[in-house]
């Protein structure tokens, strides 16, 4: 199996579940980050690492928020659990989530570019990286472009990926080390 979203299932309603660090893109276009790290029991609670995680988004929204109404970043759950701390973010955009990961040093977030959108929206990256631009088009689906080798799970079946992204039965991909495009129904 997939050794990245190891565990993630598009028919879980809860939303991710996984092993190791994984961008997860919601059916609705929403970027999640799940944040996957060793834990050793007894170093700190589930309260004190939600505090901590709160605490940090909190200062960053303060810093950056926007005239929207929707903040940069909010804090969706956390576990500590089977040796493993568990924390999943959501993000107003691909910017955000890069932004926020680089300011709190987190160095389980690889990618360095993250631009949703669209096909159409998108639609020089789609054709540059010779995705089925048409059929893209004419499912109304979501495209997002990376930069950076990591894992992703789509919530929504796959529709499309460029040839450096290697996929698993249609919800998993490991993006390639250069820019990676994926389109989901």
């Amino acid at each position: 199996m997939l050794g990245g979203c190891e565990g993630l299932s598009a028919k879980n309603a809860k939303g991710p579940e996984t092993e190791e660090s994984c961008l997860y893109i919601t059916k609705d276009g929403n970027l999640q980050w799940v944040s996957v790290e060793t834990y050793e029991g007894g170093s700190y609670s589930k309260e004190e690492l939600l505090d901590f995680a709160s605490e940090k988004i909190k200062e960053y929204n303060e810093a950056n928020g926007t005239e929207s109404s929707k903040e940069p970043v909010t804090l969706v759950s956390g576990s500590l659990e089977k040796g493993k701390a568990v924390l999943i973010t959501s993000y107003d955009s691909g910017e955000s989530l890069v932004d926020f990961a680089s300011e709190i040093g987190d160095d389980t977030m690889p990618f360095t570019e993250i631009k949703t959108g669209t096909p159409e929206e998108l639609s020089e990256d789609l054709k540059a990286a010779g995705v089925d631009y048409e059929a893209a088009l004419a499912t109304g689906s979501f495209a997002v472009v990376l930069q950076g080798e990591g894992m992703v799970q789509t919530e929504a079946d796959l529709l499309d990926a460029d040839g450096g992204c290697d996929v698993h039965d249609g919800h998993f991909i490991k993006t390639g080390s250069g820019t990676s495009v994926i389109v989901t129904k």
